[in-house]
C-alpha cells in the first residue's frame, strides 16, 4: 500500500480530475441535493468535519457511500477554492477508485443515525422526564 502522502496526492488528482468533468458538487447543501436525487456515488468527508455535521450527512445520505478523507477543511481548500467539509462524488468510476484507496471506518459515537429523523430525536428528548 502507498504511504500517506502518495495516497493523499492520487485522491486529490482524482477529485481534481472529477470536478473538472463536472461530477464533483461541493458543500453540505449540494451534496445532501444530489444524494436525494440519487445522483452521489459516494460522499467524502474532510477529517475535521464537525461531529453534527458527519451525523447529518450519514442520516440524509444513507444510501452513498461514505468515508473520511485525510485531509482536512486548510488543505482541500487550497486545492478547491473553497473551505468545505463535504464533497460529493456524481461518477461511478470516479468513486469506485476513490473507494478503493479509502478504506472503510466506522462512524464517531456521536454520529451514529437513528432510526428516527434528528428532529424526531430531540421532540422524544424533549418529551422524556429527567
Amino acid at each position: 500500500m502507498p504511504d500517506e502522502t502518495d495516497r493523499l496526492s492520487r485522491i486529490i488528482s482524482l477529485l481534481t480530475v472529477c470536478r473538472k468533468a463536472g461530477r464533483l458538487v461541493l458543500g453540505f447543501d449540494a451534496v445532501t441535493e444530489a444524494a436525494g436525487k440519487h445522483r452521489a456515488a459516494c460522499i467524502l468527508l474532510a477529517a475535521d468535519c464537525a461531529a453534527r455535521t458527519e451525523k447529518e450527512i450519514r442520516f440524509r445520505c444513507r444510501d452513498s457511500a461514505i468515508r473520511k478523507l485525510p485531509a482536512d477543511m486548510e488543505q482541500l481548500g487550497m486545492y478547491f477554492r473553497k473551505r468545505t467539509a463535504v464533497f460529493g462524488v456524481c461518477d461511478p468510476g470516479f468513486a469506485g477508485r476513490l473507494l478503493t484507496l479509502l478504506p472503510e471506518e466506522q462512524p464517531c459515537s456521536e454520529c451514529q443515525v437513528s432510526a428516527g429523523s434528528p428532529a424526531e430525536d430531540a421532540g422524544n428528548a424533549a418529551s422524556q422526564p429527567q
